[in-house]
């Protein structure tokens, strides 16, 4: 089967531009102009509160107009956990839109975790949907080994493998596509379907959800954009049959690659401190999306596509690992921030050669770079980043950087380390 379907995750509890059909228009056909064909709309309420619903229905009237495919994905961290009843409403709510993604008239439903959660999909979901005259495609992301997964659950029709970094305790300089790997085969051998993930980035520092065991961590490769470089190019040698970019807007931790215009608030007492404003807008990740767009054409049409545009673009952090930061949260440093470097990753996709002259902070550095995909990265100086471009000694293009690189904490007093992202086009 080749569907070559690229989704976005999207969370629903944070619009991106405006909570307005409008606004996620205009958010869907951003996301249709990188090559993104739909969003796996994510949440863990649906009757707990009032807003899910509301937003929920602007979603879909905005995916009708946009003509934008989208399916919803349970996430089993919250609501959900007791109330399967609660899935079968969501799903038997929205799935009667003509944008709602579907695989042989079968509605499409994904989760994040859920196999632990006491009671059976097939009898609790998946036939109540039915007996409501809704089949589902049901492509979960169920943790655990994949071989045990597989043999737990065989009435899947696929598998979504969500974890797209290095994790926790593992080597972080390593993009290991092994479960990748392993999916595949097993989706091959049982003749099921293989949804991979990537990501640009995870960085997460907040207090929260009591339920939310891992506050304060980053989770895998920050060699500027080498995770998400480097996991494009072994998908597309893998080639599953779906690849969900893990996300649109999940801004607390990191992951976006979606338009940010306002400022986020961290859920919680913080330790008696009071909700601790993050302000994203300052650390914009238009740039993974764009160099993103080349890697989903590769994707689509089975080899990289030829660079029509130069694009150069660029990858740092606002302060250093070992900076120290009066934050009120209490949670203290990032763990695993160490695993991360102080440098400055310049990506650049060249329709022919050219020098990229990096300025960061008072040093300058020439790289020689050929036609197509070239990574580049050198220590970074405090102060102003810059980059130029010449051809054949004439300046072709030149951008300073909207954020410096300085010893002063995100919003004066948070560990956060988020990246900066962003590049010239000419």
């Amino acid at each position: 089967m080749l569907i070559l379907f690229i989704r976005c995750s999207k969370k629903l509890w944070v619009p991106g531009i405006s909570d307005s059909v409008s606004g996620f228009v205009q958010e869907m056909n951003m996301a249709k102009s990188y090559g993104i064909d739909g969003w796996a709309i994510n949440t863990a309420q649906w009757h707990s509160a009032a807003w899910p619903i509301q937003r929920m229905q602007k979603m879909v009237q905005a995916a009708e107009q946009a003509g934008f495919k989208f399916f919803m994905s349970a996430d089993m961290t919250q609501e959900f956990i007791g109330a399967p009843n609660a899935v079968v409403d969501m799903v038997s709510t929205v799935a009667t839109s003509s944008a709602y993604y579907r695989v042989n008239g079968k509605a499409f439903l994904s989760t994040f975790v859920g196999q632990s959660v006491g009671w059976n999909w097939q009898n609790s979901v998946l036939n109540p949907l039915a007996s409501k005259g809704f089949s589902i495609y049901f492509v979960p992301f169920f943790g655990g080994d994949p071989n045990q997964v597989a043999q737990q659950f065989p009435f899947v029709d696929g598998y979504f493998h969500w974890t797209a970094w290095p994790y926790l305790n593992g080597n972080l300089q390593v993009v290991d596509p092994a479960t990748d790997k392993q999916y595949r085969q097993i989706a091959n051998q049982r003749g099921k379907v293989f949804m991979a993930p990537v990501s640009p980035y995870f960085a997460k520092h907040y207090c929260g959800l009591p339920s939310d065991a891992l506050p304060n961590y980053v989770f895998g490769n920050y060699r500027g954009a080498g995770l998400w470089v480097e996991h494009w190019q072994q998908l597309i040698q893998i080639g599953p049959d779906y690849i969900e970019i893990v996300t649109w807007n999940d801004y607390p931790e990191s992951s976006y690659i979606g338009p940010i215009t306002a400022q986020w608030g961290i859920t919680g007492n913080c330790n008696g401190n009071g909700p601790v404003m993050y302000d994203r807008s300052s650390f914009p990740h238009d740039a993974y999306a764009d160099l993103g767009r080349y890697f989903i054409q590769a994707y689509k049409q089975g080899s990289y596509p030829t660079v029509t545009q130069d694009k150069v673009y660029v990858f740092y952090r606002g302060f250093s690992k070992n900076q120290q930061c009066n934050d009120p949260t209490g949670l203290g440093p990032v763990q695993n921030a160490q695993s991360m470097d102080d440098q400055i990753y310049v990506v650049s996709l060249l329709k022919s050669p050219a020098t990229v002259r990096l300025a960061t902070g008072g040093t300058t550095i020439n790289f020689s770079v050929g036609s197509g995909l070239q990574v580049n990265n050198v220590a970074w100086g405090l102060g102003s980043q810059s980059v130029t471009v010449l051809r054949g000694g004439q300046q072709v293009a030149q951008k300073t950087f909207a954020k410096q690189i300085s010893t002063q904490c995100t919003d004066g007093d948070l560990y956060d380390m988020n990246t900066f992202a962003d590049y010239v086009s000419f």
